[in-house]
């Protein structure tokens, strides 16, 4: 069977499950938002899906949605989990290693290698400074480094990264292929679901989430382990797409972050502080999201044309929607709500303030 007709097909029937209210606030009241969506990312998962927005908290959600069962289906073509080639490619990519490492060094006061002292100087006014903070997910740059652990970490790229600035880096991850390696990187990696990690309580000075959150059945709960496994006074740092885009507004049924059915929840910053507030954290905080808008129009628009988003020989943005999406980073910039993706940190209280 051609793997793009796979959608038409109907899920198991046995393998649904129906959402009564909003998985974040609990709101009955809905509307529907978009309907007949099917898997144009990784063309695997069959079934069509209606999502419903909530008038509450502005997130939406799938109903129904596959099971936890079941969900699995949904990634039979999903990322692979090869090791990370790490080894910048031709003159320009060692380049730009040297300049970022240059700067990683300056902040982190690190040894990476191999490096440009100047990178201190010239990163921080360049716009490919915001992908190499997100890369280091905002690591703290002063104290010494701790604890972290990186919740759906895959194939343990962040981790390595997070060894090199000095922290001790656990993993968690679903698939057993993502575990081993994960493994490699010399980081500690369990397999666990999520929420059931299966972590040790109060353990952890910073939890990441890079694009899990909105894959979990359960939000809640998985942003209460979070906090479970946080030390007093810890830091959760989380990216998610954001429904409140300028690629979102543009694209609408036909933008990259919607994903059905492996994302079964989608978030507004609203929703998402929502949520963060409900599992217990406080001081949320946005996070500069990297200048991502090219990425996700021209996902998009493969998308819109029925092509495969990840495909080289597949239409490229036209100079008008190339020039669109330029001008959605550069607004992004100064309305960081309306950015392709939240990122977002907040802190688990001290015990004697809550």
């Amino acid at each position: 069977m051609d793997h793009k007709n796979i959608q038409l097909q109907p899920w198991p029937k046995e393998g649904l499950e129906r959402v009564e209210s909003c998985p974040i606030c609990g709101e009955v009241d809905r509307t529907l938002l978009y309907e007949g969506l099917t898997d144009k990312v990784f063309f695997c998962a069959p079934g069509q899906w209606s999502l419903y927005s909530c008038p509450t908290c502005g997130c939406t959600y799938l109903d129904p949605r596959p099971t936890p069962a079941t969900i699995a289906i949904a990634y039979s073509a999903y990322y692979t989990h090869e090791e990370v080639n790490d080894v910048p490619k031709g003159r320009l990519g060692l380049f730009k290693r040297r300049l970022r490492n240059g700067y990683l060094n300056a902040r982190y006061q690190t040894h990476l290698r191999p490096t440009w002292g100047m990178g201190r100087w010239i990163a921080p006014f360049l716009p490919q400074k915001r992908w190499v903070d997100e890369g280091v997910r905002h690591l703290p740059t002063t104290g010494k480094p701790g604890v972290l652990v990186d919740i759906g970490c895959g194939n343990g790229q962040f981790l390595r990264t997070a060894l090199q600035l000095g922290w001790q880096a656990w993993g968690v991850d679903l698939d057993p292929k993502a575990v081993e390696t994960a493994q490699k990187t010399g980081a500690t990696v369990i397999q666990g679901a999520f929420p059931d990690t299966g972590l040790p309580s109060g353990h952890f000075d910073i939890v990441t989430l890079s694009h899990v959150i909105e894959h979990v059945h359960d939000p809640l709960a998985a942003l209460r382990e979070a906090f479970r496994v946080l030390k007093p006074g810890g830091r959760i740092w989380l990216a998610t797409p954001n429904l409140e885009s300028f690629g979102h507004a543009r694209f609408g049924s036909n933008w990259r972050g919607l994903e059905p059915p492996r994302h079964l929840v989608l978030f507004t910053g609203h929703g998402m502080e929502k949520a963060m507030i409900n599992a217990g954290f406080a001081n949320i905080e946005y996070k500069p999201c990297p200048m991502q808008a090219s990425g996700y129009y021209q996902n998009s628009l493969r998308i819109s044309r029925g092509e495969d988003p990840f495909d080289g020989r597949a239409s490229t943005l036209p100079l008008a929607l190339r020039l669109e999406a330029v001008v959605a980073d550069l607004r992004a910039v100064a309305n960081p709500s309306r950015s392709e993706t939240i990122v977002m940190m907040a802190i688990r209280p001290n015990a004697n303030i809550g």
